[in-house]
């Protein structure tokens, strides 16, 4: 286990392979660890870097959690780790993290990968929600087993020998913690900052997905640098779900040249040929839409999403 110290604050991070730096950002109750498998397989191409937020997994703090603060914390840990610019993969939570980091540091993140994002956290489930009020809050963290059972419950019939880390990682984050995630979450709305996305993303969700609406998906198709993947089989979990199809495409992303770091805004000249960013954000879909056949792989220019099935929520 490694640690740093942010802010007089103790952050455990990990770390595996060699490369250019890709850092992935868990969910709410999460730790690093539900990442343990897809940074394996990044690792073999890539520096791949985990984190716990403050106040989950083993990271400590005596603040109340904020998307801000989580945001300010990734920009402390490049940093501290000496890292001029990262690729972002951030799942739920961290996915909405993630996407503010790359809007407002454009010239520290090479590009971002969200899987499951509440881009609005008005589009979290009803039952995360609850958990905003003091009574439900002190109700879930007194029950470590319902948190147990929670994670079990999306992680499936996964086989994967870290689960049982994870469960356990799920209960170390306190009632304060736990209830004001959710409460700056859900009051956190990124929807007016997508216009000034810079680099380029992937944006990932289950088309099952309980706990956040894959509706967020349609808030990108207006987005030119945005590649949108809609799996159709998964939940909240598509690295679990799906996890040979996502690994598929969060590579074939990942893998694209790197645009070159933007230092101001700067509007084209009428006439003039696009940026280096919306070319490279081009060929990323290209690349994208060859590597996989079996799933929703919704370009930016369309004005609506298709699908087979309800997504769950809506």
């Amino acid at each position: 286990m490694s640690i740093i110290v942010i802010d007089n604050q103790r952050v455990h991070y990990e770390v595996f392979g060699r490369g250019k730096p890709v850092v992935f950002l868990h969910g709410w109750l999460g730790s690093w660890r539900y990442w343990y498998t897809t940074m394996e397989i990044v690792a073999q191409q890539f520096r791949a870097y985990s984190f716990d937020f403050w106040g989950f997994g083993e990271s400590r703090t005596n603040d109340m959690p904020t998307i801000q603060g989580y945001s300010n914390q990734v920009i402390r840990f490049l940093d501290a780790m000496g890292i001029e610019r990262a690729a972002l993969v951030g799942h739920s939570m961290g996915g909405m993290v993630a996407m503010k980091t790359a809007i407002e540091h454009p010239g520290r993140i090479t590009r971002v990968a969200t899987v499951g994002a509440p881009i609005n956290g008005n589009s979290l489930s009803w039952m995360l929600k609850l958990v905003d009020r003091p009574f439900f809050a002190e109700f879930f963290a007194r029950r470590p087993w319902l948190r147990r059972s929670l994670f079990r419950f999306f992680f499936g019939d996964s086989l994967d020998p870290e689960v049982n880390e994870v469960l356990e990682d799920s209960t170390k984050s306190t009632a304060d913690t736990i209830r004001a995630a959710i409460h700056s979450m859900w009051r956190t709305d990124l929807t007016p900052l997508l216009d000034n996305l810079r680099v380029p993303a992937l944006v990932v969700h289950g088309a099952r997905d309980e706990i956040v609406n894959p509706n967020q998906l349609q808030l990108f198709t207006h987005v030119p640098l945005a590649q949108v993947v809609r799996m159709e089989r998964s939940r909240h979990f598509p690295f679990v779900d799906e996890a040979e199809q996502f690994h598929a495409i969060l590579l074939d992303f990942l893998k694209q040249p790197d645009p070159i770091a933007p230092t101001r805004r700067v509007t084209s000249p009428p006439g003039t040929s696009p940026s280096q960013p919306k070319s490279s954000a081009s060929s990323t879909g290209e690349t994208l839409q060859s590597a996989i056949n079996d799933h929703e792989i919704v370009p930016p220019a369309v004005t609506s999403i298709p699908r087979s099935a309800p997504p769950a929520g809506s």
